[in-house]
């Protein structure tokens, strides 16, 4: 008997399970239904398709219809939205966004990519013509086109995360003044400390990037209804266009209205099959709460390379197979203003909330040695359980090599090293590439000793056994 295998969301956790699904069982009869009219493209691209850093918004596509439904006879069932899962049943109810036609599909397996969607402001104005949101390919052509309507000049952004700052970024290099509001006290705050996040803030005020921290939006207000302005704590700024930025929510409303189990922060809680609470029914993405590694609870990472992972392993076991997902360390990066910016972990402050109580260092080091030219500077941060002296996160920010070294960070955080253990950890070295002593290395032997100062002799013994 053929296998229905029906993925609901056709972003990149939706088409990674369909593959993988392919991959697993051959002859299985695998539909993708997706509410948008194109297939999976890279929503991380977006703010370099509006940059036009990236000339073609084409560019952004993944695989044509075709290498879907030709090479991995993939059934591809665009413009269409889940109504209800009947999970008693095995069925889908699904309809067509243009005209609500109605249909229900069978499943033997179910695999929930619907991912999320971008938090908006109840706010006076929030409904003005030239309010926006990013998070999908007619969300910055509609900008684009926008912006070139009313002949902006300044704009302002509402967040300054990663992609209110990637946009900040984008604006100016098309030739628009931004303005950007916090309501926290400083940029990034869910990936770097605040010690970290204003060396990148300092480079973004230097390409004129004007910010607003600790700051709320008051309301917009309009001409003609149009955008004309935004009253940030009390204070009025001309403005043609405003970016709504702030934290993307996870689509799991039908699925709760199904009765499948959410988590504490509204994602859809799965096992370490990716499977739901309900049987034959999986999910991977944003949707999803992830376990995170260094933290050890579930979160909402929304990150595509845990998307990617997830959806492997979701497309996998609907498939018949049989895969485990080992969690995630969160590990991101982002380029802003020519400076690399990587981390994972938690912050200190989220560490602190969950009574981790971490103890840091921060160092400066190059990325090659003094005498070679052309080497940078690299900033880096490493955070780390007091009494077991583990891994608990790391933060970089430099013109070059932050990412890479994030990479190799996470995988001792992935691990479950200890400080000591990483800096025992032999690194490469060569003039033109590498200095003997990474500044990664050294960040961890600072930290090392920081420990030593600060642990009883029985709390050493014990994170050295």
């Amino acid at each position: 008997m053929v296998r229905q295998i029906i993925v609901v969301g056709c972003g990149v956790a939706g088409t990674t399970a369909a593959f993988h699904a392919r991959k697993t069982d051959r002859t299985a009869r695998i539909t993708i239904v997706g509410d948008e009219d194109l297939p999976e493209y890279s929503r991380c691209g977006l703010p370099y398709a509006f940059s036009r850093v990236v000339p073609e918004t084409h560019s952004l596509l993944g695989y044509d219809e075709v290498f879907y439904e030709q090479t991995n006879r993939v059934v591809l069932r665009l413009g269409w939205k889940m109504n209800r899962i009947k999970t008693d049943f095995q069925q889908v109810e699904v309809s067509k966004v243009s005209d609500g036609t109605k249909q229900t599909l069978e499943y033997d397996s179910l695999i929930l990519g619907t991912g999320a969607r971008p938090g908006k402001l109840s706010i006076p104005g929030a409904e003005l013509d030239g309010v926006f949101t990013i998070r999908t390919i007619d969300d910055i052509e509609g900008l684009a086109n926008h912006l070139s309507t009313v002949s902006a000049k300044k704009a302002a952004i509402i967040g300054a995360g990663l992609t209110g700052s990637e946009m900040a970024e984008a604006l100016l290099l098309r030739g628009v003044s931004v303005i950007e509001a916090e309501i926290v006290p400083e940029i990034l705050p869910v990936i770097l400390d605040p010690d970290m996040a204003s060396l990148v803030r300092a480079r973004a005020q230097e390409h004129g990037v004007e910010y607003y921290l600790a700051s709320s939006l008051d309301k917009i207000l309009g001409e003609k209804g149009k955008v004309s302005a935004v009253q940030i704590s009390g204070k009025n700024h001309a403005v043609q266009a405003v970016i709504v930025a702030v934290r993307v929510r996870p689509n799991t409303e039908t699925a709760k209205e199904s009765g499948l189990l959410l988590g504490e922060f509204g994602g859809i809680r799965t096992d370490e099959r990716m499977q739901t609470s309900a049987k034959n029914v999986y999910a991977a993405g944003d949707c999803v709460e992830t376990y995170d590694r260094m933290t050890r609870r579930h979160v909402l990472f929304q990150l595509s390379t845990t998307a990617v992972r997830q959806a492997a392993v979701a497309g996998t076991n609907a498939g018949g197979g049989n895969a485990l997902y080992p969690g995630s360390t969160g590990v991101t990066t982002v380029k802003l203003f020519d400076l690399e910016v990587a981390s994972f972990g938690p912050t200190t402050v989220l560490a602190e909330k969950l009574g981790l109580h971490p103890v840091s260092v921060r160092v400066t080091g190059s990325t090659r040695l003094p005498y070679y030219p052309g080497g940078k500077d690299l900033t880096v941060k490493l955070l780390a359980e007091p009494q077991s002296g583990r891994l608990l996160g790391a933060q970089l920010v430099g013109e070059e090599g932050a990412t890479l070294r994030a990479n190799f960070a996470s995988m001792a955080g992935h691990l479950g090293l200890t400080v000591e253990a990483f800096s025992d950890i032999e690194t490469c070295y060569s003039p033109p590439l590498a200095p003997v002593w990474d500044p990664v290395t050294i960040a961890a032997q600072a930290l090392v000793r920081k420990l030593s100062s600060t642990r009883k002799p029985s709390e050493l013994q014990a994170a050295r056994s």
